[in-house]
C-alpha cells in the first residue's frame, strides 16, 4: 500500500479497535456474528461474548456526549444540529434531535445545543448512511468500468449511500498487493468512504502469504468466484485461501454457481441454435446456484472460516444458507435488488430488450422473489446490496452477442434505498428498522466497519440520511448520476427518496444535488472479524 493510505489504515484500525474495546468478536467456526434481526432483536449466537454494537442503542443514554464536545470553558460546541425528525435505527424508531462535531455523532436526543448549521429535519426520517458492500467500481485488466468512482460514488451518494465495499482486481501470476495499488488509485476520485474486498483470481504461493498483511491493514477480506473453471481446478487452493483469510481475520464472499453444469448447459444451449437472451435463466439453472452454495457451506466449515454468500437469487440457494445457519455456521446472505422487484419474464422483451437485465445468477421466478422477501423477513439473509455494475444500451444489445457473452450488470446504487422503501416498507414486507438492518447496520458489521459505520449513535461517524417517506418521483436514467443510459427500474413510480446525505459531517447532497467533492472519500480499515 501506498504510505499515505498505510498511515490512514493503520490510524483507522486502532481507532476501530478502540472503540470495540473490551469485546471479542463473536465469530468462529461455531458461532457468528451478532446481527440485527426483525423486530428490533440482536441474535445471541453460540461463540464469545460481544458488548453493544453501533446500532443498537442498549447502554447509550439519550443525549449521551463522546469525548471532545466541549470547548475549553465547558460550553457545549456543534458543527452540525438535526432537529425534528424521526430517527430510525435496527432497533427502532424515536423522535430526537442529533449533533455532530468533527465529523461524529456527538449527542441523540436530549437538549442538543445551537450549532453553525441547523436543518429542519419535521415530517422526514433520519437513517444512518447506507453501508453497501458489493459494488464494482475499479479497473479491470486496464479496463475503467462505465461508472468509476466518479460516477458512482455521485450515483451512490445521491442514493442515500455514503459507505462501499469494492473489489480490487488480482492478475494472472501476480500478488494481491499490485492490485490493491490499483485500487486505491481509481479510488481517489470517490466522493464518499470506502474499502475493498481482494478478489483472489490466482491462489497463487505469494497472494496466499499476502493476505495476512493486507487484511491486518484493513482490507476487508478475499472473494472467490465459483463460477469460473480456475475454481474447480484449483480448488485446494481456494480452500487454502480461505482457511488462512479465516485465520487472519477475515471473510470470505464467495460468488456461488457451479461453473461445470453452467458449462454443460451453455454448450448444449448453444449447440441447439438457442442464442438468445431468452434461454440465459436455463444456462445458469437455480440447481446450479444451490449446489454451489452446498459446497461453500462445506468448504467453509473444512476452512473453519466465515463466508458471505453474495448475490443469492433462488429457492435452493436459500435453503443452503438456511441450514447453516442453523447449525450455527458463520455464513451470511446477501441478495440484490434486481432479485426482488423483476422476474426472468424480463428476458422475453422484444427485440432483444432482455439483455438490459442480465446478471449473473440470471432473474428467477415469482416464486424465487417471494422466497427473498420472506428471507429478509425472517433474517435468513442479512443484507440487500446493489452489485453495481452498469453498462451502456449499445453493449447489451449488441447483436453479436449471444446469452452467454452479454455482459452482466446493472446500474442501482441510486435507487437501493428508495426501491426498497417503496416496494419493501411501504407495502408490508419489511419494517423500517429492518430496512435499517439490511442495507447499514447489517453491512457494516459483517465488513467489520461498526461502531463506525451502518448507526446513528454517539461517537459513530455522522453518516446519515434525511428520508422523505412522502416524496414520490418516477425513476428515469436521465435524471440518476450513474453514466448509464438506462435504468432497469426505468417508469416505476417509487415514493419515499432522500433529500439529503451528510457523510462525515459534511452535507455531501442537498435536494439532488451532489455537493460533495470529488476524492473526499477515505480509505475505512476494518477491524478484525473473528477469533478463530
Amino acid at each position: 500500500m501506498g504510505a499515505g493510505i498505510r498511515r490512514a489504515g493503520r490510524a483507522g484500525a486502532r481507532a476501530v479497535r478502540r472503540g470495540a474495546a473490551g469485546r471479542a468478536h463473536g465469530c468462529h467456526p461455531r458461532g457468528r456474528l451478532e446481527l440485527s434481526r426483525p423486530g428490533g432483536h440482536v441474535l445471541q449466537c453460540p461463540g464469545p461474548a460481544r458488548g453493544g454494537l453501533a446500532g443498537d442503542r442498549r447502554g447509550v443514554p439519550l443525549g449521551a456526549w463522546v469525548d471532545g464536545a466541549r470547548t475549553g470553558a465547558g460550553e457545549r460546541v456543534m458543527d452540525l444540529a438535526i432537529r425534528n425528525g424521526t430517527v430510525v435505527t435496527a432497533t427502532g424508531e424515536f423522535r430526537a434531535d442529533i449533533g455532530v462535531q468533527n465529523g461524529r455523532i456527538v449527542q441523540v436526543g436530549g437538549d442538543v445545543p445551537a450549532a453553525a448549521r441547523e436543518v429542519d429535519a419535521a415530517e422526514l426520517l433520519v437513517l444512518p448512511g447506507c453501508v453497501d458492500i458489493h459494488t464494482h467500481l475499479t479497473s479491470f485488466a486496464g479496463q475503467r468500468p462505465l461508472d468509476g468512482f466518479d460516477t458512482g460514488t455521485r450515483a451512490a451518494a445521491a442514493g442515500g449511500v455514503t459507505t462501499i465495499c469494492d473489489f480490487t482486481h488480482q492478475a494472472d501470476g501476480e500478488g494481491l498487493r499490485a492490485a490493491l495499488e490499483r485500487a486505491l488509485a481509481d479510488a481517489r476520485q470517490s466522493i464518499i468512504d470506502f474499502t475493498f474486498h481482494a478478489v483472489l483470481r490466482d491462489p497463487n504461493e505469494q497472494a496466499l502469504a499476502e493476505i495476512p498483511d493486507l487484511v491486518a491493514e484493513g482490507v476487508a477480506g478475499i472473494k472467490v468466484f465459483m463460477s469460473q473453471s480456475r475454481f474447480t481446478r484449483r480448488a485446494t487452493d481456494y480452500l487454502r485461501a480461505m482457511r488462512i483469510a479465516g485465520r487472519a481475520g477475515a471473510l470470505t464472499a464467495i460468488h456461488a454457481e457451479d461453473e461445470s453444469i453452467i458449462a454443460l448447459r451453455t454448450a448444449e444451449l448453444l449447440a441447439e441454435g438457442k442464442r438468445g437472451v431468452e434461454w440465459f435463466p436455463d444456462s445458469r439453472p437455480p440447481l446450479a446456484e444451490a449446489i454451489a452454495v452446498q459446497r461453500a457451506v462445506a468448504f467453509a466449515e473444512a476452512a473453519e472460516a466465515p463466508i458471505y454468500l453474495v448475490h443469492l437469487s433462488c429457492r435452493g440457494a436459500l435453503e443452503g444458507l438456511r441450514a447453516a445457519r442453523a447449525r450455527g455456521l458463520p455464513v451470511y446472505g446477501e441478495t440484490r435488488p434486481i432479485y426482488l422487484y423483476l422476474t426472468r419474464d424480463c428476458f422475453n422483451l422484444p427485440n432483444g430488450e432482455g439483455a438490459k437485465f442480465v446478471g449473473q445468477p440470471p432473474l428467477r421466478d415469482q416464486a424465487d422473489v417471494d422466497a427473498l422477501w420472506e428471507a429478509l423477513r425472517s433474517g435468513d439473509l442479512s443484507t440487500v446490496c446493489t452489485d453495481h455494475i452498469p453498462y451502456l444500451s449499445a453493449v447489451k444489445l449488441d447483436p453479436a452477442h449471444t446469452f452467454a457473452t452479454i455482459p452482466p450488470g446493472v446500474s442501482n446504487l441510486e435507487t437501493l434505498l428508495p426501491m426498497l422503501y417503496s416496494e419493501g416498507v411501504r407495502k408490508g414486507r419489511i419494517s423500517l428498522p429492518r430496512l435499517v438492518q439490511l442495507v447499514a447496520t447489517n453491512p457494516a458489521r459483517i465488513a467489520d466497519l461498526a461502531p463506525r459505520k451502518g448507526t446513528i449513535a454517539p461517537g459513530a461517524d455522522a453518516d446519515l440520511v434525511l428520508f422523505d417517506p412522502r416524496l414520490t418521483r418516477v425513476v428515469r436514467a436521465a435524471d440518476m448520476h450513474s453514466a448509464a443510459d438506462y435504468d432497469p427500474f426505468e417508469g416505476w413510480q417509487v415514493t419515499g427518496w432522500p433529500v439529503m446525505t451528510i457523510a462525515r459531517g459534511e452535507v455531501i447532497v442537498e435536494r439532488g444535488r451532489v455537493l460533495g467533492r470529488s476524492g473526499r472519500g477515505r480509505f475505512v480499515p476494518r477491524a478484525r472479524f473473528s477469533t478463530l
